[in-house]
């Protein structure tokens, strides 16, 4: 009888089980629609399955794949707040706006919301239920937040642009460093890591940094079929000469990235100068005039190009750009895929160009030193810390970094490392040790070799990026081994696989700009006198002067030598003519 009644319970639990499947699969395909979106892949309903599961997530899917619907439609069913952490502001203004215009729940709270508007924010956070909380790391990290979350809960956190937290250095925003750390005193809740890019070192480092447990891995190759993989080889000025070349004949709107800010700058000036429509974008322009360039590129109508260093991009959705030519080579093959994976998102052909110069590992070389921090500066600050605790006080990251003589930055990523390993607490923004003082510093002497395998890891990087530009095999296949997928079939689109097609005879020869607009004399007194006269001969109205002709540096640099000699001619012309007047004529020359 026993026997009967559990066997009865079993089919009841079963029963049970799948009708609350079978509501879950409603609620998904509601939401969904609600998004817009008639058939999710079965990537993204295998991690929003895992997610409405409360269990860890890593997934790593090309840009473009609908990466944000796994965590709105979580937002929309989970009876908790979603919580995302992003750093892009310009990615949560567009999802607020979008999702806004769909009436869908949601909320966005970081520094730019002040006054009543962060008021509100916070009090409809305080009441919980089906929400999308969007956030920075920053805000992530503060009390603020923390306590509005504390009684609602959180029913999912989802961390965008997870690749940057293995792949740290000071340079970046010591805030990911510790989102761990803030998971676990936000009661641990299921996360998903979201990345576009990620090798199976640094999915291992995502694991490990934000916590996960046992998490589903979720990955798909990161090439896409419609991309055409091509490296051109070109050293010196055949560079902007083949560049400019490829921009004109090539359907725009376009991407052009670059290493360093001054490429950029001159660039920008040089597709300028050749009548190219274009927008430029970097990390030292005003955050308006970013937003002024990024606004008239991201305009439906526009076809310029966007000339920019990788801070652009992250979560840029144009679907029409055409192609993705990276000026000199990047970093990292994680990066450079990334990057080209933002051509061709509406499906259609784009062509993902790599102009390469050995010489530019040299240029990553040297901000890859700027940007890791040393083994020194971790002994530096953990004397420093032991210091405050021998006087038995808790320093503040502030007080600390200025007692180790160091940046707040560095001092801030140093401490995530500490942290991480369970050496120091941070509470609001007091630090204190948790350990013994007396082992501090050897404690810490054996996280160094964490620094040493980050450079090392660099190295490695830039390696893997001249083996593929040298690879006699096709380029997708190539990637797809790099990320530890099957290799597939040859793609049939890149230049491998289309035999290298031969550039025309003279493609890296000079090429001659346009010709100036001529300048209107200024209007007023003596207006027309002397007209002409000082010009050099030959190079009259619709004649191009010397400086346009089609020279070196024409195409390389965008420089104008001999026009401002022209113009000390004229006016040292029309004072002659007005001198010479009383005299009687002109001699000739």
């Amino acid at each position: 009888m026993a026997g009967g009644r559990a066997t009865k319970a079993a089919r009841v639990s079963r029963r049970s089980s799948k009708t609350s499947a079978a509501r879950d699969e409603r609620a998904i395909a509601d939401a969904a629609r609600r998004l817009g979106i008639e058939a999710l892949h079965p990537e993204q309903e295998q991690v929003i399955g895992d997610a409405l599961l409360g269990r860890d997530v890593v997934m790593v899917l090309p840009t473009g794949f609908g990466k944000s619907a796994c965590y709105q439609i979580p937002g929309m069913v989970l009876p908790k707040p979603v919580v995302l952490i992003s750093p892009l502001l310009a990615l949560l203004r567009d999802q607020q706006s979008k999702l806004d215009s769909r009436g869908i729940d949601c909320v966005r709270l970081d520094g730019t919301v002040r006054g009543r508007n962060r008021v509100a924010a916070l009090k409809r956070i305080r009441e919980g239920g089906p929400l999308l909380v969007m956030t920075t790391p920053e805000t992530a990290g503060g009390d603020e937040l923390a306590e509005a979350l504390e009684e609602p809960g959180v029913g999912l956190a989802a961390v965008d642009e997870a690749h940057c937290i293995s792949e740290w250095g000071h340079d970046f925003r010591p805030s990911y460093l510790r989102l761990g750390a803030r998971l676990r005193e936000l009661g641990a809740p299921a996360v998903l890591a979201l990345t576009a890019t990620a090798t199976p070192k640094v999915r291992e480092g995502i694991i490990r940094s934000l916590g996960m447990r046992t998490p589903t891995v979720v990955a798909s190759s990161p090439h896409r079929s419609n991309l055409a993989f091509e490296v051109l080889a070109c050293e010196g000025a055949m560079r902007p000469r083949a560049m400019l070349r490829l921009l004109k004949r090539l359907r725009r709107p376009g991407i052009v990235y670059c290493a360093t800010t001054r490429e950029v700058d001159q660039i920008w000036a040089l597709l300028r100068r050749f009548k190219l429509p274009s927008q430029r974008y970097h990390g030292k322009m005003t955050a308006a005039a970013r937003n002024a360039e990024q606004e008239k590129f991201m305009n439906p109508r526009s076809r310029g190009v966007m000339v920019a260093t990788n801070a652009f991009g992250l979560g840029i959705d144009k679907a029409d750009i055409r192609y993705v030519l990276h000026y000199q080579a990047p970093a990292a093959l994680e990066q450079y895929v990334q990057e080209a994976g933002r051509g061709g998102r509406d499906g259609r052909k784009a062509n993902a160009i790599l102009l390469w110069d050995p010489s530019d590992r040299s240029i990553h070389e040297a901000l890859l030193a700027r940007s890791r921090v040393r083994p020194e500066q971790l002994f530096r600050l953990a004397e420093a810390l032991g210091h405050w605790s021998d006087e038995q006080r808790d320093p503040t990251l502030e007080a600390l970094a200025l007692s180790a003589e160091m940046g707040p930055r560095i001092a801030a990523a140093l401490l995530a490392k500490l942290e991480e390993a369970g050496l120091v607490v941070r509470e609001s923004d007091i630090v204190r040790i948790t350990g013994e003082r007396s082992t501090l510093v050897e404690d810490a002497r054996a996280l160094a070799h964490q620094f040493e395998t980050l450079r090392t890891q660099d190295g490695r990087r830039l390696d893997a990026v001249g083996t593929y530009a040298g690879s006699e095999g096709c380029r997708a296949v190539h990637l797809q081994g790099y990320f530890g997928e099957e290799p597939g079939e040859p793609c049939g689109l890149c230049d491998v696989c289309r035999g290298r097609p031969a550039r025309p005879e003279g493609f890296f020869d000079p090429l001659a700009a346009p010709a100036l607009p001529k300048k209107r004399p200024a209007r007023g007194r003596g207006r027309g006198r002397g007209r002409g006269r000082g010009r050099r001969k030959g190079h009259g109205r619709g004649e191009p002067r010397p400086a346009e002709t089609a020279g070196p540096k024409a195409a390389g640099s965008g420089d104008e030598p001999g026009r401002k000699k022209t113009r000390r001619g004229r006016r040292g012309g029309r004072r002659r003519s007005r001198s010479r007047s009383k005299s009687g004529p002109k001699p000739e020359n």
